[in-house]
């Protein structure tokens, strides 16, 4: 696809044959299904590096883990030197027309929309139930945002329903709910920095009856709040996450205390505000820009526009990643893709790059991206390396447990326990 035809779609919508261990390419093609194992093989499972040995699949889930002797029956991917890990999850992002195919290209099996067209969410659901061959990352959504008339997101000819003076707060929440959405979310947003204009957001009544609606419809409520003030209103309103870290200003310890105290994971997005530094690094990488669609290539290379007079949002929303996440906030991995400079998929290596540099490990990134957000959101059947658990995998040469950037040396990738073909689209 041309870039013109990239910019078009993306702006309109803003077992086993041998017992002989065979070496994974890079540019792996799709297999059958079946029953293979991945053998002698560094594993991190989601929350840690259980050190060699190798996993067993068969249709669609992971059998076993551990010393496996591979039977005849079993083709046996060659693991030395390398890390495997379960399909990562991107907690934020916007979906699209091919966008998900994006996603899987790089490793990313699951996303988690925050606002999009409804009408694709029981296809979502139904794939999502599946084992068999799929080309596309899992989808779970929040279906349309609760906001008001004029409120962000702010895009004229936009239709959709917004909450006005006279709206039945439950009965709108039962709406998004029998439309599809997994979640809620709510979104809190009163302007931005110069240039922007103040916007109108939802009153402090209407805020707090969206979310005890959520929570009758056993919905978890998740929240854009972008500012420190509207965060801490979230957190406490029993909001179960906030979708941004907050970048206007550093918290505080009370301010911090409160979160935690709140029980509330937050998605930080600092790939978002990092302003085209990280497309730029992904740009240059040799690992990376052989695997990118026409798409991921077209929205990397935007240059956002600066804002006078905004503050620096990487630098602040790092030190308040790094201070909740040592208070033992829940830390989540999102990137807010195909927003400013980013594009699904390959994006998160870059999100996880600049989670450890605000002061995470390599490891506690990695898990940021598999074991905690599946625990956040009740995704019984991923996020880890687990016998019964769903064989999304991701191979890589290297130990990103060590180094997170090993994480672009991609080496294979299972959907379903079928190896994914990574050849971009032309």
């Amino acid at each position: 696809m041309s870039h013109r035809a990239s910019r078009r779609r993306v702006l309109s919508l803003v077992p086993g044959l041998a017992v002989a261990a065979v070496a994974v390419p890079s540019a792996a093609v799709a297999g059958t299904g079946g029953t293979f194992v991945i053998r002698d093989v560094r594993i991190f499972d989601g929350r840690r590096v259980t050190g060699r040995g190798s996993v067993l699949v068969a249709d669609g889930r992971i059998v076993a883990v551990g010393d496996l002797s591979p039977s005849s029956r079993h083709q046996v991917y060659d693991g030395e030197g390398r890390t495997l890990l379960p399909g990562l999850i991107d907690c934020h992002v916007h979906s699209f027309e091919g966008s998900r195919a994006d996603a899987l290209r790089f490793g990313v099996t699951t996303e988690l929309d925050m606002f999009s067209d409804p009408s694709v969410l029981a296809d979502a659901r139904r794939q999502r139930r599946s084992v068999a061959r799929t080309d596309q990352a899992d989808l779970w959504s929040a279906g349309v945002g609760v906001t008001v008339p004029g409120g962000h997101p702010v895009r004229p000819g936009w239709d959709f329903p917004r909450v006005t003076a006279d709206t039945d707060i439950e009965r709108f929440v039962a709406d998004r709910v029998a439309e599809g959405s997994d979640y809620v979310k709510v979104i809190l947003e009163n302007g931005g920095p110069p240039p922007r204009s103040t916007l109108p957001t939802l009153t402090a009544d209407q805020f707090q009856r969206v979310i005890a609606a959520a929570h009758r419809h056993r919905r978890r409520a998740v929240v854009h709040a972008e500012k420190l003030p509207l965060a801490l209103t979230a957190v406490r309103a029993a909001a179960d996450g906030l979708v941004h870290v907050f970048w206007d200003t550093e918290g505080g310890p009370h301010d911090i205390a409160e979160i935690r105290r709140g029980g509330a994971f937050v998605v930080p997005t600092l790939s978002v505000v990092d302003w085209g530094i990280g497309a730029r690094e992904l740009l240059a990488d040799a690992r990376v820009t052989p695997w990118l669609s026409g798409t991921q290539r077209y929205l990397l290379e935007q240059r956002p526009e600066d804002r006078p007079g905004r503050p620096d949002f990487l630098k602040v929303g790092s030190a308040n990643v790094r201070r909740l996440h040592a208070a033992g906030v829940p830390i989540l991995a999102g990137t807010d893709a195909p927003i400013r400079a980013n594009a699904n998929g390959v994006s998160m290596l870059v999100e996880l790059a600049h989670l450890v540099r605000a002061g995470l490990s390599p490891r506690a990134a990695l898990a940021a991206a598999t074991s905690v957000p599946a625990r956040e959101f009740g995704l019984t059947d991923r996020g880890r390396i687990a016998p019964g658990l769903r064989a999304d995998l991701l191979l890589v040469d290297g130990d990103p447990t060590t180094d997170i950037t090993d994480l672009r040396a991609i080496t294979a990738i299972w959907k379903n326990g079928h190896l994914v073909d990574r050849t971009p689209p032309e």
